[in-house]
């Protein structure tokens, strides 16, 4: 495909050159999740966007279907939580056969074991749903915007300047056989979502380093009759064959791997992956195997950047990192990049934040990366029998894999003057605390990204935890039953929780005017039957605290009671006032954000 592009570029003329006019703002390279979240978050934030997409159809299949409990989170960021849940499914428990024969179970477990939820975890359990499904929720909520993808247009090449990127794209609408037609177009910034094997990373010269693993894998679905959908089929050593259940009735996800399979005979002829099941699940006669909607066949690669970009294009997604499919870290990580990048961009483009801000996209992402890749590594040697101190269990509940423990608590941009404070009190105030400044981390700190080591302090930079039990007070009628995710956090403004108690909440809001309203909603909350202070007209939102969750989750420890949450749902700062509330915005907004 690469030489017939370059032939085109070369055979081309201005005449079969387009240029639209009005062009977006930001031009994403790749519909996958990743860009197509990305593009949601810019929307809502007022940002104009284009998505393009090389595969002239949508995506089929179950790929990337498990959902973890934080991007279930972040979903209801951006408004699709309420159909998710409708469709998805719990992850089913597994069950492992004794071969020959495949039919006597031998093992039964919960790959992740229920847990009930809690006012600050609303979602403590993966589920499951196909990313065919899911693209079409991704899109429905573009549309709301008047966005749609563009199938069958690719990128062919850009180059940059110091404010803005121009590209030329090739567009082949449905046909990918057509010669298509070369445009022209300039763009603010470029986002390259387009996977591993995408074309920005490649062009824009960045690394990728890492290894290829020696397990190859035969991934798809295949619909089969006399298996239970209600449980994740495994045979063979280390469950080298698995057939999971879907929410489409008759359809398993299936992955076929070890040592002795022919993996490209098997991806090249269906009759004989047929085969292949029938013979690895144990020659059941009650079992059919159908059709194969689709098939993959591939040696993971375990590889990142060791940056994200460079000038105004930037990536995200596989096209920054690959690694192995155990785990279902793939498309939630992914889900991670864009909002993190997402609320940055959009300040950057409206000019409320320096440039200099999406370099804290790099420091805050790359160490989480590097965590994902290690920890889905050991999955797979766990899955293959590599390892043999491991075998297939349920998946740890700590917040690794969940990724609820996921934090920056490192970053630059992230201010705690808690921590400074509770560190004082614990040391009697020795002489090495006095020179804390913002974004300094104690050199023999260590990074932990996905929060394994983490004492349940909630830090800055750790993920903002949930809240019910909350009762609109802003007005006299008003009783409106909220939650903190739900009707309080937005990826389009910070959020910034007053609890009176432990801060001066006049002072507070006072120093709140000073920035555009459009960048900061204030929220005042107080504990249940308690008045609130005669000075909270200036607040955006009067909370009371009828279950107490808020107050247990955020200022449990009654040392500091301001906490600033961030667009991409990261608490951004601790603070006890407005001193060290305007330090973190200075570190955010342009000239400091203020009017």
């Amino acid at each position: 495909m690469m030489l017939n592009l370059k032939r085109h570029l070369s055979h081309t003329s201005s005449a079969d050159t387009l240029k639209p006019t009005p062009p977006s703002t930001v031009l994403i390279v790749g519909g996958g999740p990743s860009g197509l979240i990305l593009g949601i978050i810019l929307l809502q934030n007022g940002i104009p966007v284009r998505i393009i997409e090389k595969n002239a159809l949508p995506r089929l299949g179950q790929r990337g279907a498990g959902i973890m409990p934080r991007t279930l989170e972040l979903f209801t960021y951006i408004g699709i939580i309420d159909e998710v849940l409708k469709l998805a499914i719990p992850i089913p428990p597994a069950r492992m056969y004794k071969l020959p024969g495949g039919a006597e179970p031998i093992h039964d477990f919960d790959m992740a074991p229920p847990v009930r939820a809690t006012p600050s975890t609303p979602f403590l359990a993966p589920l499951m749903l196909g990313q065919d499904r899911l693209e079409k929720l991704f899109h429905a909520k573009l549309a709301e915007f008047g966005v749609s993808v563009e199938l069958g247009t690719e990128l062919a090449s850009f180059s940059q300047t110091a404010d803005h990127v121009d590209v030329k794209l090739l567009r082949r609408g449905m046909d990918p056989e057509a010669e298509g037609v070369l445009e022209d177009s300039t763009y603010e910034w470029m986002i390259g979502t387009d996977g591993a094997r995408g074309v920005v990373r490649k062009q824009l010269g960045l690394t990728f380093l890492g290894e290829r693993a020696v397990e190859n894998f035969v991934v798809g679905d295949i619909c089969a009759d006399g298996l239970s959908q209600k449980h994740w089929h495994m045979w063979g050593d280390a469950g080298s064959t698995f057939l999971r259940g879907t929410e489409t009735p008759k359809l398993f996800n299936f992955v076929v791997t070890g040592p002795n399979i022919n993996h490209k005979e098997l991806f090249a002829d269906q009759d004989t992956l047929r085969r292949c099941f029938y013979e690895n699940t144990g020659k059941r006669p009650d079992v059919k195997f159908g059709d194969i909607p689709w098939i993959s066949c591939y040696t993971p690669n375990i590889r990142m950047v060791d940056k994200f970009g460079k000038g105004r294009v930037f990536i995200a997604g596989d096209a920054a990192h690959v690694h192995s499919p155990t785990g279902g870290q793939g498309m939630n990580t992914g889900v991670q990049d864009s909002f993190n990048l997402g609320w940055k961009l959009a300040l950057i483009i409206k000019k409320l934040a320096p440039v200099s801000l999406i370099e804290s996209f790099n420091e805050e992402r790359l160490p989480v990366i590097a965590e994902m890749l290690s920890q889905t590594t050991q999955m797979m040697k766990q899955s293959s029998g590599e390892d043999d101190c491991l075998s297939p269990g349920p998946w740890k509940t700590s917040g690794s894999l969940f990724q609820l423990g996921v934090n920056y608590r490192w970053s630059p941009i992230v201010l705690d003057e808690r921590k400074r404070m509770e560190e004082e009190i614990e040391a009697e105030e020795d002489d090495y605390l006095k020179d804390y400044e913002f974004g300094d981390n104690e050199e023999d700190e260590k990074v932990d990204s996905y929060g394994l080591g983490s004492d349940g302090r909630l830090r800055a930079g750790d993920r903002a935890p949930d809240a019910t039990g909350l009762v609109d007070r802003s007005t006299k009628s008003s009783t409106k039953a909220h939650r903190l995710f739900h009707d309080i956090f937005s990826t389009s403004h910070h959020t910034v929780l007053v609890f009176p108690e432990l801060a001066d909440c006049k002072s507070v809001l006072h120093a709140l005017t000073l920035y555009p309203k459009s960048l900061i909603r204030s929220v005042v909350v107080v504990r249940r039957g308690r008045p609130f202070p005669t000075h909270c007209a200036l607040a955006d939102t009067l909370i009371e605290d009828r279950g107490g969750h808020a107050h247990e989750a955020y200022v449990s420890s009654n040392v500091c009671g301001v906490v600033v949450v961030r667009p991409d749902g990261m608490v951004g700062a601790i603070v006890q006032g407005p001193e060290w509330m305007h330090r973190y915005f200075r570190g955010i907004f342009a000239s400091g954000g203020r009017r």
